[in-house]
């Protein structure tokens, strides 16, 4: 594998827990690649000082094959949609509640390059936040540029203006840097990403600057750069990072599947105790049955009797359908 991106910039501390062996890989800092070691405390700390990072080749070409397939046969079963809105899109392709579905989906939350990077960025009890596809289709007009940290900005008390103002104003992890990271979004690249394809498009170390607005003039738009990268790539973005789909002017479709992880302290957007079949959730091996709420957090949240939620599964989840649950 091969990574994207440079190492400069201040350090701050990193789970010793979580250092990986050194692997040497190709850092590329345009236009010049040169050759550095890299540890998964190296990528997390190039996500905080700029908002990004790129590995690529990090996912095997054959679970790339299969999510491709497990996709093709969604659609054959048509299954249902989701967020088909001027935000999200009219012509992307939108599948979420997918650990419901094949087992294929129960891979990529626990990748081996992906969710060490996540822990190293959140912590060890991180969660997962949402999951599911993001298939552009020709015609395809850009997304406006946002922050994944968003849901949990608005959700405030009305009282005091309807913003988290504990999590709009928390503290910065060194001067002049990002503040305290609550969300990493990634990015799989299903085919290869490019320009006209409608490449997921970020500006770099926005994650330093004030939250933009979510409406008027999208000026951040033009300050963008596309995340071009191979089939099997991975783009990593953090939830203060201002990103945002491009404009498929091609006849291809633009495949791709996101795996977006929360702090653990946080409510995660997909409720995945509840939605989740019982029968999948108790074949989940322990890295995902933790990503999903069943494990308690460092600080001891979401437990039941003071134990791990793991027998309130058989109680609440719902039953297993074919394709996931019918939407609105």
């Amino acid at each position: 594998m091969s990574w994207s991106g440079s190492l400069n910039g201040r350090m701050c501390p990193l789970s010793a827990s979580l250092r990986r062996p050194i692997i040497t890989a190709i850092v590329t800092i345009l236009p010049q690649p040169v050759t550095a070691p890299l540890t998964t405390e190296g990528i997390a700390q190039h996500i905080l000082d700029h908002g990004y990072f790129i590995l690529e080749n990090a996912i095997e070409q054959t679970l790339c094959d299969d999510l491709m397939t497990e996709i093709e046969r969604l659609e054959q079963c048509a299954a249902p949609r989701s967020l088909d809105n001027d935000f999200h899109g009219h012509r992307t392709t939108r599948f979420y509640d997918v650990l419901n579905l094949g087992d294929v989906w129960q891979k990529l939350p626990v990748h081996d390059s992906i969710l060490p990077v996540a822990r190293a960025v959140l912590g060890e009890d991180c969660l997962l936040n949402t999951y599911g596809t993001s298939i552009i289709n020709p015609g395809e007009t850009r997304q406006r540029m946002h922050v994944d940290d968003g849901p949990f900005l608005g959700g405030g008390n009305k009282r005091f203006g309807g913003g988290n103002i504990s999590l709009i104003h928390r503290p910065r992890l060194y001067d002049d840097g990002p503040r305290v990271p609550i969300i990493l979004n990634t990015m799989l690249a299903l085919c290869d990403f490019t320009e006209e394809n409608g490449a997921t498009r970020f500006v770099p170390q926005s994650n330093l600057q004030p939250y933009p607005r979510r409406n008027g003039p999208d000026e951040w738009y033009e300050r963008s750069v596309p995340a071009v990268m191979s089939q099997g790539s991975v783009l990593f973005f953090e939830g203060q990072c201002f990103h945002g789909g491009g404009d498929n002017v091609t006849n291809r479709r633009r495949y791709a599947v996101t795996v977006d992880y929360c702090a653990g302290f946080l409510r995660s957007q997909e409720n995945f105790i509840l939605s989740t079949a019982k029968e999948k959730l108790r074949a989940f091996n322990d890295d995902l049955q933790q990503l999903v709420g069943l494990r308690t957090s460092r600080g001891g949240l979401g437990h039941v009797y003071h134990h791990n939620p793991d027998d309130l599964q058989k109680h609440v989840a719902m039953a297993t359908t074919p394709i996931g649950p019918e939407r609105e």
